[in-house]
């Protein structure tokens, strides 16, 4: 019953993203307090993982590690980085805390 559950959450998020999720890929997701939905996926044996946002058009962004603090993400501009201070970002993707705690979690899952 486990693998029919976990064939249909991986269509319908597939369906809900448009991003193609595998049989064995590793699958998570999130809803946050303003409804926005994420989810996370893996590839078994896969340096990055996908991140697909819904407030973001459910756009593919590669995430290779934790999120960062906005003001040490050296991805960032200098001129933008003082904005950020501590404020989590994966990327160019800005993430509210329980977001960034979220993910993080799903990194550490698939080590």
């Amino acid at each position: 019953m486990t693998d029919e559950l976990g064939r249909e959450m991986r269509a319908l998020l597939s369906k809900m993203s448009g991003y193609p999720i595998g049989e064995s890929d590793y699958v998570s997701y999130f809803v946050n307090e303003h409804g926005e939905r994420l989810v996370f996926v893996r590839g078994r044996k896969k340096k990055t993982a996908v991140l697909l946002h819904s407030d973001l058009g459910w756009e593919p962004k590669q995430i290779a590690g934790p999120p960062t603090s906005g003001g040490a993400n050296k991805d960032l501009p200098a001129g933008v980085r003082r904005f950020f201070g501590d404020v989590p970002v994966a990327g160019d993707i800005i993430l509210n805390h329980p977001e960034a705690l979220w993910l993080k979690a799903c990194l550490m899952a698939t080590d």
